[in-house]
């Protein structure tokens, strides 16, 4: 894969930024500290996506729960922390 030559403008503080990496070593180029950006920019976006996509099977599961019945209602907040309490004592018993 051939190299595409780039023109970027960074403000102030991303130029002094980019200047201290190389500087220190921790780079040998410029173009190094702004490829190492964009591979982990990259994985943020895709780690991203993945949260996304386990939201939305929650989502489409809770979803299918409801409409076979298949919840509790909770409409206080001692009905909240009992129901907690209640998960955690069973969870608790089944490790034992």
């Amino acid at each position: 894969m051939a190299n595409a030559g780039r023109n970027f403008s960074l403000t102030e503080e991303l130029g002094f930024f980019v200047d201290d990496q190389v500087k220190s070593g921790r780079h040998v180029s410029s173009s190094e500290v702004v490829r190492e950006a964009l591979r982990r920019y990259q994985d943020d976006i895709r780690r991203e996506q993945g949260h996304l996509e386990y939201l939305r099977k929650l989502a489409e599961r809770g979803e299918t729960d409801i409409a076979v019945g298949r919840y509790v209602e909770l409409t206080t907040p001692g009905d909240v922390r009992a129901h907690i309490l209640g998960r955690a004592a069973r969870r608790s018993r089944a490790t034992e």
